[in-house]
C-alpha cells in the first residue's frame, strides 16, 4: 500500500506507543508521519519520554484512527534520528499549523522508522479459529497463553479488542 498517499488523503489522530528496557509503556499523541519514497516513516520528536524509550528499545507501534474504528496499526523499528536538515525543517513547519502552543520549538529530532508490519486498527471480518483468540481463552483463564498470543497481533480481532 502507498502509505504516503494514505496519510495525505486521511484525516484522523495518531498515537505512538513505546516501552523502555523494563517494559514500562508510554503512549503519546503524534501527528501523521512524513513517508519517504522507500516507505520509511519520519516523526518529529522532542527530548521527551517517547524518545528516551526509543533509546532503550527501538520498537514502537503507531496507531492512526480515522472516523469510528477505521484506521491502521503500524509496527515500527527505529532506524536513525537527525537533529538538523530539511526533514526536520519540514516537520517543524507542519507543527507550526498545530494548535498546541510552541509545537515547532518542541521538535528537536527527525526520527526514522522502518515499518515491519501493518494491520487494520480493528479487524472487521475475522475468519480465524477463535479457539486461539483472546476473546475465547480469557474465559478459560489461560493467562500464559494470552501473554504469548498478545505478542502476535493477528490473534486480536474485533471481538478480542
Amino acid at each position: 500500500m502507498n502509505w504516503k498517499e494514505y496519510f495525505e488523503k486521511s484525516n484522523g489522530c495518531g498515537f505512538l506507543a513505546t516501552t523502555n528496557s523494563q517494559g514500562e509503556v508510554n503512549i503519546a499523541v503524534y501527528a501523521k508521519p512524513i513517508v519517504l519514497n522507500d516507505g520509511t516513516f519520519v516523526f518529529g520528536m522532542g527530548n521527551r519520554l517517547t524518545r528516551t524509550n526509543l533509546q532503550e528499545n527501538p520498537r514502537a507501534v503507531y496507531a492512526f484512527q480515522e472516523a469510528g474504528y477505521k484506521g491502521m496499526r503500524f509496527y515500527l523499528y527505529k532506524r536513525k534520528e537527525e537533529n538538523s536538515g530539511p526533514l526536520l525543517d519540514q516537520l517543524r513547519a507542519a507543527a507550526a499549523t498545530c494548535p498546541a502552543p510552541g509545537a515547532p520549538q518542541i521538535i528537536k529530532y527527525a526520527v526514522h522508522f522502518r515499518v515491519d508490519r501493518y494491520l487494520p486498527l480493528v479487524i472487521e471480518n475475522c475468519s480465524s479459529d477463535h479457539a486461539k483468540h483472546l476473546c475465547e481463552i480469557a474465559g478459560n483463564e489461560q493467562f500464559d497463553l494470552i501473554k504469548e498470543l498478545s505478542k502476535m497481533p493477528n490473534y486480536i480481532c474485533k471481538n478480542c479488542g
